[in-house]
């Protein structure tokens, strides 16, 4: 669990660093568009942590 917990951290992390760089160069011209894609990969987090759980719970 401690494995996960740091990739989802450094995940957002790296997407941070992107979102910096991008409004920097003025790729990102609103907050919104920076926590809609925070917003994204959240969803896409918890997708896949729901899929591996079905998954191990399928195989029990």
């Amino acid at each position: 669990m401690k494995k996960a917990v740091l990739k989802i951290l450094l995940t957002f992390a790296i997407l941070s660093v992107i979102c910096c760089a991008f409004w920097q160069l003025r790729w990102l011209t609103s907050a919104s568009e920076a926590a809609i894609l925070f917003a994204i990969t959240g969803g896409v987090i918890a997708i896949d942590l729901a899929w591996s759980f079905l998954k191990k719970n399928i195989r029990n």
